[in-house]
């Protein structure tokens, strides 16, 4: 499917389906972010039916490419409130709506989608998500805002940009390193050096390091408790999924914004012998309107209480 790369073409095709519709108005453009799709609709009321103006428009259909066009649909209003399919078909890679199936109607609602290029999101609006640390977290301050509303008003009544994602980036990995003991470590490196390859010309030098090693092993062992290294490790990893990460992210609910999720940052570091992230991707969203052209909002990362679950883990 062909997109649409940048508002002002959304715009042009919404002003062109427009000018097909006669009546009084509500002319809205909806931004849906997560799926990449901007939604052209308008609400009509036509005086003394809608056959009217069709008569005089001299055609009863307006046709779509579906290489543009994601969807159409038609909502019956007045004098029945109803989704009206069958004003909606498909043929010959084109979308087709047929206007005499609402030939009836006092008022009704057009809705036509375009895929948006995911992108073009970049210029239309500016972001931020800024950084602050507190005694025992940080704190993001996050915004959002139209570049430039005057641009969007033009033939529409209202614009509605909806679940704009903001990432912050949250760095973890010194609050991991922090928190893992040393002996953990010194465990981690044992094994390690166990498992490294010896020169065979130095077998009795070998066995002397090998039998220092498991006896330095064995102490250590002692203050893991009953579960053995490997055990402890594989409850890090579960620990350090984002669907437990989320547990320790905070959004101020009287803002703007709101938590969607959070996944690994592409950054990585070794540490245990496991592949950790270096940082996590924490994603917010957030509405924007013409009304409400600039939004802001918090959101707390408790790297206290993070380091103190991955400490609980190995035992403090």
């Amino acid at each position: 499917m062909k997109e649409i790369t940048d508002i002002k073409s959304l715009l042009e095709a919404a002003k062109e389906l427009s000018t097909l519709i006669k009546g009084d108005k509500y002319d809205n453009l909806r931004i849906d972010c997560m799926n990449h799709i901007g939604i052209y609709s308008t609400t009509v009321n036509v005086e003394n039916k809608l056959s009217n103006w069709v008569e005089k428009l001299g055609k009863t259909t307006s046709r779509f490419n579906c290489e543009e066009v994601y969807f159409v649909k038609v909502y019956g209003l007045k004098p029945i409130t109803r989704k009206i399919d069958e004003a909606v078909y498909t043929c010959n890679n084109e979308i087709i709506l047929d206007l005499n199936k609402i030939l009836d109607l006092d008022s009704f609602r057009l809705e036509v989608a375009y895929k948006m290029n995911e992108e073009w999101l970049d210029r239309l609006i500016w972001y931020r998500s800024s950084p602050e640390p507190l005694q025992d977290a940080w704190k993001y301050n996050l915004s959002a805002q139209l570049k430039d509303p005057s641009n969007l008003i033009e033939g529409l009544t209202e614009v509605e940009v909806e679940e704009y994602p903001v990432t912050a980036n949250v760095q973890i990995k010194e609050d991991i390193n922090w928190a893992i003991p040393k002996y953990v470590k010194r465990m981690s490196g044992i094994e390690k050096e166990i498992l490294s390859d010896y020169n065979p010309r130095h077998g009795i030098e070998i066995m002397h390091k090998l039998r220092q090693l498991q006896l330095e092993k064995a102490s250590l062992r002692k203050r893991l408790g009953e579960k053995d290294l490997m055990e402890k490790l594989n409850e890090l990893s579960l620990f350090l999924r984002p669907s437990k990460f989320v547990n320790y992210i905070k959004m101020d609910s009287q803002r703007d914004f709101y938590l969607h999720c959070c996944e690994w940052g592409a950054d990585l570091f070794s540490a245990l012998g496991m592949v950790l992230p270096t940082k996590m991707k924490v994603i917010t969203r957030t509405d924007l309107t013409l009304k409400n052209p600039a939004t802001s909002g918090e959101m707390i990362y408790e790297s206290n209480k993070f380091s103190e679950g991955i400490q609980n883990i190995f035992g403090k």
